[in-house]
Order: structure tokens, then C-alpha cells, then sequence
């Protein structure tokens, strides 16, 4: 992993998409399982296709460069509310788990992990992942497919969090 800035890190970002190459991005909580940093907010940008990471380390989450990158990756549309039918069950509890924690004011996060992202432990297909503290548990929605409602309603939500 190379470390970088947090300008460098969109820079990058915006490079690979750009160029076509396959990338995507991590942004980790202090308190994340993915996080090896404990003390910091960790930003961190996969080429997937070069092999290559690119960290930053901050004592501040980095929202509005996620929310800029999210369109980028999955498109526009990704966090502007549409209906949209979630079929998933497991998606399903993540976007009620989500709801509940924005209304009571209790910060969460999650991931979507890509097929080969260096996180995702079901190589070759996606998977969203929802750190669920109140519970003190993990749940997966694992799919062949890229799951974009599921994800859009789960990432809608995530940015209406109160910073």
C-alpha cells in the first residue's frame, strides 16, 4: 500500500476511471474489522486491474469525496432516491438496520465489496457487507450480479447519516 493524500486519492480515482481499468474504493472507520488502523479513518483506493492500493490516513471521514467517487463507480444514480424492489433478505435487514440507526442518530457503515477487491473473501462475486454494532454481528448480501438497487437504497441512506 502506498500512502498517499486525500487529493491524490481521488486524483487517482478519476485517473482509472478515465482510462477504463477496473477500480474501486474503501472508506474505513477507526472501529472497521477491514481496518488495521484503529486510531484513524482510513481512505483507501484499489486499481484492481494494476494490483496497486493507495491509502490515506485522517482523523476525519472523507464524505464528500466517497459521495463523489460512488457516482463515478456505479453511476449517478446511485444515491438519488428511486424505488426500487429489494429482493434480497439479507439486503433487506441491512436497509432496516440502516434506517434505524440514522433516525436514533447512530453512526454505521458498510461495504460493497467487487469481485476481486482484496477484502471480499467470496472472490468472483459482490458482496455488501454491514458492520452491525448494536448486535455485535456481520451480515452479508453475497450475489452473482452487481446488486445496484440494493446498493443505491444502502447508500442513499449512508449519506443522509448526520456527520
Amino acid at each position: 500500500m502506498k500512502e498517499i493524500t486525500i487529493q491524490e486519492a481521488v486524483a487517482i480515482a478519476k485517473k482509472l476511471h478515465s482510462k477504463g481499468k477496473k477500480w474501486h474504493f474503501h472508506m474505513l472507520t477507526p472501529d472497521c474489522m477491514f481496518n488495521d488502523r484503529k486510531d484513524k479513518h482510513t481512505f483507501i483506493v484499489e486499481n484492481e486491474e494494476d494490483n496497486e492500493v493507495f491509502v490515506v490516513y485522517s482523523d476525519e471521514r472523507y464524505m464528500a469525496e466517497g459521495k463523489e467517487l460512488v457516482k463515478l463507480i456505479h453511476g449517478k444514480s446511485i444515491v438519488e432516491e428511486k424505488t426500487a424492489k429489494i429482493t434480497d433478505e439479507h439486503s433487506k435487514i441491512i436497509i432496516e438496520k440502516a434506517k434505524k440507526f440514522n433516525e436514533q442518530g447512530i453512526y454505521w457503515h458498510h461495504h460493497m465489496l467487487m469481485p476481486n477487491c482484496i477484502f471480499n473473501k467470496h472472490k468472483g462475486k459482490y458482496c455488501i457487507v454491514f458492520e452491525d454494532k448494536e448486535e455485535n454481528r456481520i451480515i452479508e448480501s453475497v450475489s452473482e450480479e452487481e446488486p445496484k438497487d440494493n446498493l443505491r437504497e444502502i447508500e442513499i441512506l449512508y449519506y443522509q447519516q448526520k456527520k
